[in-house]
């Protein structure tokens, strides 16, 4: 047993380095640029000594973004564990759920938070 998980860990290593090495060789582009091996912070040049301010429209949108990755992963382990038995509690709280998100993108909505334009 214990064989079987040392050879499928190496045979998966073994694979990962050689598809790495072939990424290497085939990629006629790869050249060491600074600009695009730099960290990307939210828009901020990271080489700048002074930082300026982010605008707030990014915030908000990040964050409308995290609230709504949340709820996918809420949503879908919910669905994967549906059970006939539990019914009435699991619609309840796949109602409740839904509910406070869509009041939420509404409040969103109503605040102008969702208009792209600066």
């Amino acid at each position: 047993m214990i064989m079987k998980i040392i050879n499928l860990i190496f045979i998966n290593l073994l694979i990962t380095v050689i598809l790495f090495i072939l990424m290497f060789m085939l990629n006629n582009n790869y050249k060491l640029n600074w600009e695009k091996n730099s960290p990307y912070e939210c828009g901020f040049n990271p080489s700048s000594k002074y930082r300026l301010p982010f605008s707030l429209h990014f915030f908000l949108i990040s964050l409308l973004f995290l609230i709504f990755d949340v709820e996918i992963s809420i949503l879908i382990p919910m669905i994967i564990t549906f059970n006939y038995n539990l019914m009435n509690q699991w619609m309840l709280s796949f109602l409740i759920i839904t509910f406070i998100l869509l009041m939420s993108i509404f409040y969103e909505w109503n605040k102008k938070l969702l208009s792209w334009i600066f």
